[in-house]
């Protein structure tokens, strides 16, 4: 298993990023995706969403028509698999593909059978186990924001900063409701969102909690624009280096 990575920093030489990252997590829905995104762009980095890594080895297993729930051949399986990080193609991308085995998994990340998938297999230990490694070593290049649910506590916990965002059950809820636009009503996608907090939050290993040092921002009553904003000036605050001449950062809510 391993990873490769050329992607090209529009801001800083890779000395200078050694300690530039950002690690952000959350619950399902709670904005990390989209949030990592905008300060991976307003910053000129790149955006690592976890996530990918976890949805690719479902695929993989699922390719293979191993039953999610045989853990010690789904991990088997993950093991011997090669899992390949790329630069997305499109140059005004900041985000990563993942190959597997030498085959493009990221247009298949998002299929229905993936989704119900892969909380069962990222709640295997010894799945996480590989991939946090791979996470590691992809993070240590710097000039990163990198998106999951144990990137504070596990993957990166001496990350320079480190921002936990939270949203109510309901207001994740509608979100999801809004992303998936098949048909499913808001009740079923709360029961849903419900189910995956409980399995993410209960799992026996890398359970979703917020570092003791993370900032936690809650952007229930906040727009995608505010919450953009706000993790911005957390950012900027932690790192003064990052700072703009002539740029403001954003005020803090009341």
């Amino acid at each position: 298993m391993g990873h490769r990575y050329h992607g090209r920093m529009t801001q800083a030489l890779a000395s200078e990023c050694e300690r530039r990252v950002v690690a952000i997590d959350g619950p399902v829905a709670s904005g990390k995706t989209a949030v990592g995104r905008a300060l991976a762009q307003r910053l000129g980095w790149r955006l690592f969403d976890t996530g990918i890594m976890y949805r690719a080895a479902t695929w993989k297993a699922q390719r293979h028509a191993v039953h999610l729930d045989e853990h010690e051949t789904v991990t088997d399986l993950i093991g011997a698999s090669d899992f390949q990080l790329v630069p997305c193609p499109d140059r005004n991308s900041t985000e990563l593909e993942v190959h597997v085995d030498g085959e493009n998994a990221t247009p298949h990340l998002r299929e229905s059978a993936v989704e119900s998938g892969v909380p069962t297999v990222a709640a295997i230990a010894e799945v996480r186990r590989l991939m946090v490694r791979i996470q590691q070593q992809q993070a240590a290049q710097g000039c990163m924001i990198v998106v999951g649910r144990d990137i504070g506590t596990v993957v990166l916990p001496d990350a320079p900063v480190k921002i936990f965002l939270e949203a109510s059950e309901e207001v994740r809820a509608r979100r999801r409701a809004a992303e998936q636009h098949n048909g499913d009503d808001e009740q079923a996608v709360l029961v849903a969102t419900r189910r995956r907090d409980a399995r993410d939050r209960g799992r026996e290993t890398s359970p979703l909690i917020a570092a003791a040092d993370a900032v936690v921002l809650d952007t229930s009553n906040l727009t995608l624009e505010e919450s953009i904003d706000e993790a911005e000036r957390i950012v900027r605050r932690q790192m003064p280096e990052l700072a703009e001449p002539g740029r403001a950062i954003p005020p803090a809510r009341g």
